[in-house]
């Protein structure tokens, strides 16, 4: 098969996207597993349902040197439109990230989730928050949120350090 490039490529994958969001939303996530190749733990990136990625040892670092306040500026400017992480804050177009690490995705009281975010399975820990952050499409397909992730690995490591400030008991940096 020859490659695809251009308007083609992005029409293959738009079709293949709406098949995969048509499987989850369906609430088939063994079917998406097996559309996507991959069962839970795969090595295969894929969605958080039928995915558990690891934290590369490349992030580990990032994380031990990350810059909460750079991660603190840069939530203002890509996050604070919608989610609030203030302890007393509250929803906003997205839900409160008040102890987010650690927390159960698509769980938290009060907020109207999509289901595709209250059907992933997963809990928000460095390793899921690093792999959402990179692209939120491919983490959680069908997700409500417009955001589609941050390409930099230093900006997720500062975010993340950033949040894990927001937390009750903030946990270790791994």
């Amino acid at each position: 098969m020859a490659p695809r490039h251009g308007a083609a490529d992005q029409q293959h994958e738009t079709q293949v996207t709406k098949i995969m969001l048509s499987i989850v939303n369906a609430g088939g996530f063994l079917a998406a597993a097996i559309f996507y190749g991959t069962t839970a733990g795969a090595e295969q990136p894929g969605p958080l349902s039928v995915y558990q990625p690891d934290l590369p040892d490349s992030f580990v670092e990032r994380l031990r040197t990350a810059d909460a306040a750079r991660g603190e500026q840069l939530f203002m400017r890509k996050c604070s439109s919608c989610h609030d992480q203030e302890k007393a804050g509250g929803h906003g177009k997205g839900p409160h990230l008040w102890n987010v690490l650690g927390r159960q995705a698509g769980t938290i009281e009060g907020f109207e989730f999509s289901e595709a975010m209250k059907n992933s399975g997963h809990s928000w820990s460095f390793a899921t928050l690093n792999y959402y952050l990179t692209r939120t499409d491919r983490a959680v397909p069908g997700l409500a949120m417009e955001f589609r992730g941050l390409r930099k690995e230093k900006d997720r490591a500062d975010l993340i350090a950033y949040l894990r400030t927001r937390n009750d008991n903030p946990p270790e940096r791994p």
